[in-house]
Formats: structure tokens, sequence, C-alpha cells
């Protein structure tokens, strides 16, 4: 799940800043709840531009490609872009996978929510 904070760089800057307001917005926007033989993680990733330049390119469930350099491409399924889609993902050699199927579980333009489900590949993390 990628979650943008602020409307400019400044406010990014200061969300930054503030460490106990980043944790919080991160518990409060990534919920897990992995069962057995899953695994969960989060990234949070500081970026000096607009938040409205990153969003524009990070809300793309369609071309991850353009800012993850492992994604060799990427395939949507169906016409319509929204909440339930499904991305068939091609990655490049190195990784713990080769493909990777993933449905589009939220998407809010106006909190940069963006959140992604991994539901098939041959994701070699498996037990």
């Amino acid at each position: 799940m990628v979650g943008l904070v602020g409307g400019s760089t400044a406010r990014a800057e200061h969300v930054v800043a503030n460490a106990g307001g980043e944790a919080e917005y991160v518990r409060r926007m990534h919920r897990h709840a992995p069962t057995e033989h899953q695994c969960t993680s989060t990234l949070v990733k500081h970026i000096k531009a607009p938040v409205h330049l990153v969003w524009e390119l990070v809300r793309r469930f369609d071309q991850p490609q353009r800012y993850k350099p492992f994604v060799r491409n990427c395939v949507v399924r169906g016409d319509q872009l929204e909440v339930g889609s499904l991305r068939d993902v091609n990655v490049k050699t190195g990784l713990p996978a080769t493909t990777s199927t993933e449905r589009l579980e939220q998407l809010d333009d106006d909190l940069h929510i963006l959140g992604v489900k991994f539901v098939g590949g041959d994701h070699r993390l498996q037990s």
C-alpha cells in the first residue's frame, strides 16, 4: 500500500521531521492481517517532490514499471481500472518471482492511498 502525505514538498518534509505523526499515519493506513504461511511488509520512502507529481505516477495501477525498476511489464485484465481489477506482472530475473498476479484493493485520490494485494504468481517465498 502506498500513502502519500502532504500537499507540497514543504509539508512532506514537515511530516518527515514529525516521525510520531508519520508512524501513526502508517499504522492507520496499512492494515495487514496475515494468516498462517503469509508475511507482510511496509516500505516507507521519502521523496523530495510535490505530492501531486508523485501520486500521478504511483496511482497508475496499470503501469508499475514506471516506478518499479524490477517490473518488466504489466497487463491489466479487462478494460476498467477500478478496485477489484487484476494485473499480471512479469518481473525481471534475479528476484524471488518471475510473475505476479495482483488485485487493486484501494485507490483513494483524496488521501493518496493505493492498496495492492498479491493474489497469485510464482513467488518463491512460499513455504
